[in-house]
């Protein structure tokens, strides 16, 4: 599952690969073709961005959107390059004058007027924390409109804190303390605020590891760690699968309450 930071580390080295280059060809696999996509060759790739999970692309007054979800990948060749995967599997591809941009398995691709696709997505989406204009104190606001909510069901709503994802939402309430069952409402305000807090630092940590080319292992404390120390306490990580999404849920029953 691709995270916000994730997302937002793919739209950058897509940049840097073939940024204000012209797109020569198209290859595209999708219901949500809105415009002919004939209309973007001969474009300049004149910037990326991520919004959320969602990997923008955009060329003058039109734009692609990416969302990898589950399964999705997205690979940089050169343009003589084969394939690593079956042809059978690509969503899109992506051809300039020496490199070519393929993403496999994405359930979401969708060519659009940019405004329309930035439209949609600031009328759906929360605040991104990885994003020059978040929102510190909408955050929070968000949050607390979901007062019956378990907190940890909550930090997945992308219509909340967008770019949140399993691993980094288990990670944040680790941080803060606070166990994954407990409703917004039981929460104090300091406490909201400190998850909304670490949600951003720790964004910005996963992002910044991943530009230097680094693992996000280092600092991932109770992901995948059930039955290991808890490296604050020394009890056992637990495991369960937080209801009603049925998602892998990490938590230490000493630290988080």
């Amino acid at each position: 599952m691709t995270e916000g930071p994730s997302a937002h580390y793919k739209a950058l080295r897509i940049y840097q690969e073939v940024g204000a280059k012209v797109l020569e060809n198209i290859l595209v696999r999708s219901k949500r073709v809105l415009v002919d996509p004939q209309y973007i060759t001969g474009k300049r790739l004149e910037a990326t961005d991520a919004w959320g999970k969602n990997i923008l692309l955009f060329f003058d007054s039109f734009a692609i959107r990416v969302h990898l979800m589950l399964y999705g990948t997205i690979h940089i060749y050169g343009i003589n390059e084969p394939l690593a995967k079956p042809e059978r599997l690509v969503r899109l591809a992506l051809y300039f004058s020496d490199k070519k941009v393929v993403v496999y398995n994405a359930p979401i691709i969708e060519i659009n007027y940019k405004h329309r696709i930035i439209e949609e997505l600031k009328n759906s989406l929360g605040e991104d924390p990885l994003r020059k204009d978040w929102n510190f104190s909408r955050a929070v606001k968000l949050i607390l409109k979901h007062k019956n909510r378990k907190i940890g069901d909550v930090l997945l709503d992308q219509g909340v804190i967008a770019g949140i994802g399993n691993i980094l939402r288990n990670e944040i309430l680790f941080r803060a303390r606070v166990h994954p069952e407990r409703l917004v409402k039981d929460l104090s305000y300091e406490e909201i605020r400190n998850i909304v807090r670490i949600a951003k630092e720790l964004s910005e940590e996963f992002l910044q590891r991943r530009l230097r080319g680094e693992r996000i292992g280092p600092i991932l404390f109770v992901y995948n760690k059930s039955g290991k120390p808890c490296p604050v306490c020394g009890e056992k990580i637990r495991y369960y699968r937080q209801e009603p999404n049925n998602r892998r849920t990490f938590f230490c029953p000493n630290c988080q309450k």
